[in-house]
């Protein structure tokens, strides 16, 4: 069953989706949300929900919350009380004023053991002066996990802590995998640091930490990253707040090495507060302690600058996955303050061949990107901005940006906005007010100043149905207190696809159910992909690709080439 063109929350019931309610006034619960991948190797990915203000133990120690996937259906509403290290479990421990799950993230593979790991930011801790902050590292394990995990008595074999080099870096206030950065096998991390002075007040840094599939001790000084365990990013100038966000960047260049994002949201390159992000890449070796990311030059990574000033393009930055189906990693770039403060996201296409030392966000035409605008003044889309993996089961890699003050059901209910991907064209600009189900969804919070879309990711597949589901956060919602907090996570759902040609050279793909593909006229590509399809080029010469399950191909008129790949093909 396709998404309707406004998905009400109200209609959670388990079968679709659950919610994960906060606990306390002020808990902020879902200011961050995340995929975490599969944390406890049941085969099913698990999510983490971040309530940075928690007052357990102490004033705004922190708190986060893993919800382990699983099938069978979920309840229609979890309570973080109900969390007993089988169905998921609490994460805290951290004294007053460590904000412990302002920031959370799935960390990949760290260790190299196969299961994946998480991230957990703390800025507010102060290994080496106040502020200086802290990232914590938990390792996944088949072993379980009991109900409460305390962050203090991580010690190297269980998981461990990224502290901070100098008072008021904030290290932790964005935490993310990197993917695998050095190409060893192993999943890395980047924690971002805001505050930071390698280039004057302000100027900010990211940090990328080398994973290893030798013992962790129990802390690791970012001073003491010399390139071979991993190395600094430093932000260009003072006030830039480089690191404010940090992401994989997916493999953007398509070079078998993954690559890295850092958004510098005050940046002035393009005008003051234009903002920036910065996009390094991986390499087998030869990383220096720091790279100063106003030397990157096009072989080494480049610089997105935003596209007017006042911007603030790099509040947020992630992978956006393959939006286009192209083959190459593409990202997504918030800029919060474009349009009046109605916001923007801005797709960045990934390709072979080399980018420029710049690319201007005002350039995106459709080919090379697109920007996702048209919401009303003050609603601050891209707030955060996010894969959402394949939620409709199209074979696309789609995307969900936050809109935490839209007014959709009253002031500040905030939204989130789901586009899908396609390989049809993209125009330069798309328009949120058209999301109509077909092309992508709209997500609205329920009530005045909930605040949804303050934190949007994907939830990996929770329910391991072969459909990527979503996690959106809505720091505002009173349902036990005021501020506590909601995280929703909505199910994803495919729908058989039926495709007829135009006649001309076509080029579709179906899904996960058994799909009907016709090219009619025209030298076409059709791919079936999962599902027993029907794949029918019609006239000329065609190329089909069926893919998995039990396909029928019909080539037709013309020199054609039939790939039946997996299944008992005809």
């Amino acid at each position: 069953m396709p998404f309707p063109a406004t998905f009400d929350l109200s209609t959670l019931d388990g079968s679709n989706g659950f919610q994960l309610a906060g606990v306390a006034a002020t808990d902020v619960t879902g200011k961050s949300v995340a995929s975490i991948g599969d944390i406890n190797g049941d085969g099913y990915a698990d999510v983490i929900v971040g309530a940075g203000l928690r007052d357990t133990p102490g004033f705004n120690s922190g708190a986060s919350y893993v919800v382990f996937g699983r099938a069978g259906g979920f309840d229609a509403s979890l309570e973080v009380s109900d969390l007993d290290g089988t169905n998921g479990f609490r994460i805290a421990g951290l004294p007053q004023r460590a904000y412990g799950g302002y920031s959370v993230a799935g960390a990949g593979d760290v260790n190299g053991d196969g299961l994946a790991d998480l991230i957990v930011g703390a800025f507010g801790m102060a290994p080496n002066g106040a502020r200086s902050g802290t990232a914590y590292v938990v390792f996944g394990s088949t072993e379980g996990f009991d109900a409460d995990l305390d962050l203090t008595t991580l010690d190297g074999t269980a998981g461990f802590r990224i502290d901070g080099a100098a008072t008021g870096d904030y290290v932790g206030w964005s935490v993310a995998s990197a993917g695998d950065v050095n190409g060893d096998g192993v999943d890395d991390v980047i924690v971002g640091a805001k505050r930071a002075q390698p280039n004057g007040a302000q100027s900010g840094a990211g940090y990328v930490v080398f994973g290893s599939a030798d013992p962790f001790s129990a802390a690791i000084s970012l001073s003491t990253l010399d390139g071979t365990n991993g190395f600094k990013l430093s932000g260009a100038a003072a006030g830039d707040y480089a690191g404010w966000s940090v992401s994989s960047a997916g493999d953007v260049n398509s070079d078998g090495f993954d690559d890295v994002l850092v958004g510098a949201r005050a940046a002035d390159n393009n005008g003051a507060n234009s903002g920036a992000a910065y996009v390094v890449f991986g390499a087998a070796a030869g990383f220096a302690p720091e790279l100063q990311l106003s030397s990157l030059n096009g072989v080494n990574g480049f610089t997105i600058v935003g596209a007017a000033g006042g911007d603030q393009a790099g509040l947020s930055v992630s992978s956006a996955g393959d939006v286009n189906g192209d083959g190459h990693d593409d990202l997504i770039i918030g800029a919060h303050r474009a349009n009046s403060s109605a916001g923007a996201a801005f797709v960045v296409f990934g390709k072979t061949g080399g980018f420029g030392s710049t690319l201007n966000l005002a350039g995106l035409d459709g080919t090379n990107g697109f920007q996702i605008g048209g919401a009303a003044a003050g609603e601050r889309v891209g707030w955060q901005v996010a894969s959402a993996g394949d939620v409709n089961g199209d074979g696309f890699d789609d995307l969900i940006v936050g809109a935490p003050y839209a007014d959709k059901g009253g002031t500040d209910t905030g939204a989130a906005y789901v586009v899908f991907g396609r390989a049809a064209p993209f125009n330069a600009s798309l328009d949120v007010t058209t999301l109509n189900g077909t092309n992508g969804f709209v997500i609205a919070g329920q009530s005045p100043d909930d605040h949804l879309g303050y934190g949007v990711g994907s939830a990996g597949d929770v329910n391991n149905d072969g459909v990527d589901d979503l996690i959106v956060g809505a720091w505002g919602v009173d349902q036990n207190a005021t501020d506590a907090g909601m995280a929703y996570v909505i199910l994803g759902r495919a729908d058989q696809i039926v495709f007829v040609g135009t006649g001309v050279n076509d080029t579709a793909s179906g899904g996960l159910l058994n799909d009907s593909l016709s090219g009619l006229g025209g030298n076409d590509v059709l791919s079936g992909l999962a599902g027993d399809d029907l794949l029918d080029g019609g006239a000329m010469g065609d190329i089909l690709y069926g893919g998995a399950g039990a396909d029928s191909l019909l080539g037709g008129d013309g020199g054609d080439v039939l790939n039946g790949e997996d299944g008992d093909d005809q």
